[in-house]
């Protein structure tokens, strides 16, 4: 079985999606041909790459709403000339499934494409709940693989049960426990964030907590449209405890977790996954974090649940868990989302949909 992934931003950044691809394509090429698409110039090893350089000027995004609604924002439209450069590979290795990463204009290329040779189309829902993973579900792929238990159930209303799995992202727990702990010149004890510097991240939020724990200090990796906002609300609120970090590989920041006591991210219930909370699991670091079902599947008691939005509550679970011992409680809850067990779901599911072929 030959199969072909689709992903723009891989060699360029290291978010969840970009990480997840990279794990999955190299479980499944111990059993499949597996080539991974991708504008970006970073390689992986142990997997076919085929680089489609599509020129990005642009780091951030400044197109309106309305254009982004309707995927002819800038980067939509880049990510469309990367999936129209992809065509002829496509038809020429006549893969057997395509799994599109990015959405968009993207899917219905593929769909289109899958159509017209019968081949078999899996898409992720990597948007989270919401529009963009709708949109996906308009073009009837073979299989949505929804990444949490909220975004299966909610999928299941706007699309055929028998063609929804339940896959989530994984983790490599031996990769964590390798990396080597990066030296941070930071009081400590040390609460770790690791976040895309986006609103529904609401890292405004911890900032906000963390004021009223002025025995810690703040770490925040990642980068985006909020970085000036967040650098400003940080030295202001935390003088002396706070660091924010852009410009880190997925490698460098598996050291990053090291060296903290404590991981917290405030996002949004609509968050897809936050593949961060099970590396920092990994790291065995107890997490404080939204409580609702997305949060509670992955954390499941390794950690302390809140509404990030009453700052008190939030500020009070930090205090606690940095003086709690989970002992390697955090850690034997990551065990349960190694990447050996996710692609043997994958696995599962392309065999049915080969069989079903057949």
């Amino acid at each position: 079985m030959k199969i072909a992934f689709l992903s723009f931003y891989s060699g360029l950044v290291d978010r969840g999606v970009e990480v997840a691809t990279q794990a999955l394509a190299q479980g499944l090429a111990k059993k499949f041909s597996t080539t991974v698409f991708q504008s970006g110039k970073r390689v992986v090893p142990n997997v076919t790459i085929v680089i489609l350089p599509v020129t990005v000027s642009k780091k951030l995004d400044s197109s309106p709403h309305f254009l982004k609604s309707v995927y002819v924002d800038y980067f939509s439209l880049k990510i469309l000339i990367f999936t129209l450069k992809w065509l002829p590979y496509f038809f020429r290795e006549q893969y057997d499934v395509v799994i599109p990463t990015n959405g968009g204009w993207q899917v219905v290329i593929c769909r289109l494409a899958c159509w017209i040779l019968g081949k078999q189309l899996i898409v992720q829902g990597n948007a989270g709940i919401g529009r963009d993973d709708r949109w996906q579900m308009l073009w009837q792929p073979n299989r949505f693989i929804a990444i949490s238990p909220a975004g299966f159930e909610w999928a299941k209303h706007y699309y055929s049960p028998a063609k929804i799995s339940f896959i989530p992202y994984g983790v490599d727990v031996a990769a964590i426990s390798r990396a080597k702990v990066h030296a941070v010149d930071l009081k400590k004890p040390i609460a770790l964030c690791v976040a895309a510097f986006l609103p529904y991240k609401r890292l405004e939020l911890l900032i906000y907590a963390m004021k009223e724990v002025p025995e810690a200090s703040l770490l925040l990796i990642g980068h985006g449209p909020l970085e000036q906002k967040l650098r400003d609300l940080g030295a202001q609120l935390l003088p002396g405890r706070f660091m924010l970090v852009t410009n880190v590989s997925h490698e460098q920041l598996l050291g990053y977790y090291k060296c903290a006591r404590v991981f917290s991210l405030p996002s949004k219930e609509s968050e897809a996954f936050g593949i961060v909370y099970i590396e920092a699991l990994a790291a065995n670091l107890p997490i404080v974090a939204t409580n609702d079902e997305n949060r509670r599947y992955l954390v499941n008691g390794a950690g302390i649940l809140v509404n990030p939005e009453i700052i008190s509550d939030y500020s009070d679970a930090l205090k606690k868990v940095l003086y709690t011992d989970f002992d390697n409680q955090p850690r034997i809850q990551a065990a349960k989302f190694s990447w050996s067990e996710i692609v043997k779901q994958y696995t599962l599911v392309l065999n049915e949909l080969n069989q079903g072929r057949v």
